[in-house]
């Protein structure tokens, strides 16, 4: 088991009464990474000893978790213990970390489930990522780095704060920004500042506030390609978002449907994002769908 302490909802008490119900029907081994990359190795070398891999935290640790996870036969377990734990929602996991553990320690099934696979690239650097419940580049990548610059707000309100910074850098910071990515999938090409890929039914990393891109289900990915962010848009895009509208209705806004795989070029570079994590500037990536790539303990197949 693999645990965040800092994570907000994570207690010294919880993590002990989760391993003692796991304890109930495996052996358990705790690991208390230092860093995300940490985190990442130690699922990744688990893979060869171990037939289930808890991420017990937010869902930045069920991400990174999961990068060492994707494409092996070794299943994710979930013990949500963060401020939205969205992948724990969408899964119908338990919210409180004993039963989740119950789930883990009596379930016989797992649910496998497919991620976006991100190829990114930053110069000569080339590297691979995988989202599990959301990803994009622009706009919300942007969110998710000034939101982290206050981490005593994102610990204290968790997704009112992400709403509130995303309302901030939408009036104050994008309607200057020109169009700067070249987006193409499937013959269609155009001219943006950002793209969102959702591959859920939700897109989301404010809590329990959907983000609609389209009337109809992914499948397997949508796209939503903005062109540009005008001030008169943003009350309108507000209101959808709160009234839980889709937003391919919004004038500047395509939607591109059934896609299996989206190429990005940026100049200058721009930011990425995946499951609420920034991932840094790059200037191209590669977004395409990984199906039946992630075990899961569990939950339901809502994923």
């Amino acid at each position: 088991m693999i645990a965040n302490p800092v994570a907000s909802q994570f207690t010294g008490g919880s993590h002990r009464d989760v391993m003692a119900q796991l304890s109930k029907t495996q052996s358990v081994e705790a690991i208390w990474p230092s860093s995300a990359t940490e985190a990442t190795a130690a699922a990744a070398d688990a893979t060869s000893k171990a037939s289930i891999v808890v991420a017990m935290g937010g869902d930045g640790m069920v991400h990174h978790v999961s990068q060492g996870l994707v494409g092996t036969e070794t299943a994710l377990g979930i013990i949500p213990a963060g401020t939205t734990n969205v992948v724990a929602r969408l899964l119908q996991i338990p919210s409180r970390p004993v039963k989740a553990a119950r789930l883990i320690a009596r379930s016989e099934r797992t649910t496998t489930i497919g991620v976006a696979r991100m190829t990114l690239r930053r110069g000569t650097t080339e590297t691979t990522h995988y989202g599990v419940f959301a990803c994009g580049l622009g706009l919300d990548a942007e969110v998710v780095v000034k939101a982290d610059s206050d981490p005593y707000r994102k610990y204290r309100f968790g997704s009112i704060h992400y709403a509130r910074t995303a309302i901030g850098v939408g009036v104050r910071t994008f309607p200057s920004r020109r169009p700067h990515l070249s987006v193409t999938t499937d013959g269609q090409m155009m001219e943006a500042t950002t793209a969102l890929i959702q591959f859920r039914d939700v897109y989301s990393y404010f809590g329990k506030m959907p983000l609609r891109l389209s009337r109809r289900r992914p499948a397997p990915m949508t796209v939503l390609v903005m062109e540009r962010l005008r001030r008169h848009r943003i009350p309108q895009i507000t209101i959808n978002v709160l009234a839980g509208r889709e937003l391919e209705s919004v004038k500047g806004i395509e939607v591109w449907l059934r896609v299996e795989r989206v190429e990005v070029r940026a100049d200058p570079p721009v930011a990425v994002q995946a499951d609420g994590e920034s991932l840094g500037m790059v200037d191209q990536a590669t977004v395409d769908w990984f199906p039946d790539s992630l075990r899961v303990v569990g939950g339901q197949s809502a994923l």
